[in-house]
């Protein structure tokens, strides 16, 4: 989790990882993201993460990212309804890789808590979620087609779709990064889209 960041969606902005993806985009920036954790170190209750983000200062919204988001949506669901509730003033954004028409179409799925298997996703429970989201990042990373002048995007073939009046593309800053290291020095975040070289 990141208290604030500029480079993850309009203006200042709390971001938190989701842990745990199945789609394993070749080239994709946040591998670490890709396992669930079945230990449950990095388990957090939706009341604490949504408590967190509420205590951030001065942000204008979150954005989730991942891993897959989509791919925890139930609680994803919780955690912008927690939200909405407390401050609706607060954007909402997300990345997932998984397409606008996918996530429609019920062509996704989501990890069970319970038993680490795994459930399909319909397009009434990704209805539920966009209800409560201002913006979302939709589509594969796709290496081939990586681009480095399409704000928030890190492949052409991805898209910024707008769910909300909240924003439009004009609000969306050129690709930037930002690189956060911890005060005693012993962690860094690197967040955002780094040129390739």
């Amino acid at each position: 989790m990141l208290p604030r960041s500029t480079v993850n969606g309009p203006g200042d902005r709390a971001v938190v990882w989701l842990q745990g993806c199945d789609l394993r985009c070749t080239g994709c920036w946040n591998p670490s993201s890709h396992t669930f954790d079945t230990s449950g170190d990095r388990w957090r209750p939706v009341e604490e993460v949504g408590s967190w983000i509420l205590a951030c200062p001065s942000i204008e919204g979150v954005t989730f990212s991942g891993g897959e988001p989509f791919q925890q949506a139930p609680e994803l669901q919780l955690l912008c309804e927690y939200i909405r509730a407390r401050k609706p003033a607060l954007s909402i954004g997300v990345f997932t890789g998984y397409t606008l028409r996918e996530l429609e179409q019920g062509r996704w799925h989501w990890r069970r808590n319970s038993d680490g298997g795994w459930t399909n996703g319909d397009a009434r429970l990704f209805t539920q979620i966009r209800q409560l989201l201002d913006f979302a990042v939709c589509g594969r990373y796709r290496q081939l087609m990586a681009c480095s002048d399409k704000p928030l995007c890190g492949s052409c073939n991805q898209d910024v779709v707008f769910f909300s009046d909240r924003y439009a593309r004009q609000d969306l800053q050129p690709q930037g990064y930002e690189v956060t290291i911890s005060e005693n020095g012993a962690t860094a975040i690197i967040t955002g889209f780094p040129p390739a070289d």
